[in-house]
């Protein structure tokens, strides 16, 4: 059973996945694979430096803040990207997650249709400000980059309504894991 895990910028995605992963789920984080096919040799950073060029790369690797800071301000260069990245994602993703319960971690759940992979679909969200917070405290990034890359997702009532389950990671980490042992429970009765 694969389960999307999604949710804005930093609202605990990667915290709820890890709590699910400690009572027993597989966890895919699709993050971890977008940087994997920019690494040197690979597929997707050939097909980046193809439509994008060149100026991105030192020493054999991509500069990954340049590139998302150049990118990020253009809605069309933000699809191409999309483009090219998306397929070589999904195609390991579904790779990755075999038999048992996966989590996968999928910023762009809705926005890239993944959700359509999935069995099921979870939104994390904590308050704006706060994940904002967290963004610029775990990436070391300005909120002015924050805030770029977030007008490329769509509005979190709207993913929530689109989601099956929706998990409040506002609060303690006690009262998420209360909510993920909940759903958790429910994912392992429909499975049998």
């Amino acid at each position: 059973m694969r389960v999307g895990v999604t949710g804005i910028f930093a609202s605990g995605k990667g915290t709820v996945c890890s709590m699910f992963e400690k009572l027993g789920a597989g966890v895919v984080d699709t993050d971890i694979i977008a940087r994997e096919i920019m690494e040197p040799g690979r597929e997707g950073l050939a097909a980046v430096i193809n439509e994008f060029g060149d100026s991105f790369i030192t020493d054999g690797r991509l500069d990954r803040r340049a590139f998302a800071d150049y990118v990020f301000k253009n809605s069309g260069k933000v699809a191409r990207l999309n483009e090219i990245t998306h397929p070589l994602i999904k195609k390991l993703t579904l790779e990755r997650s075999g038999s048992g319960i996966f989590m996968i971690n999928v910023p762009l759940l809705f926005e890239t249709g993944f959700d359509k992979i999935m069995d099921q679909n979870i939104v994390v969200f904590s308050e704006r400000s706060q994940a904002i917070e967290r963004g610029m405290l775990r990436d070391n990034i300005s909120e002015n980059e924050i805030e770029a890359r977030l007008k490329y997702q769509i509005p979190l009532n709207e993913k929530k309504q689109l989601a099956d389950y929706v998990i409040d990671n506002s609060g303690s980490l006690e009262n998420t894991q209360r909510q993920v042992v909940k759903i958790w429970n429910i994912l392992m009765r429909n499975r049998e």
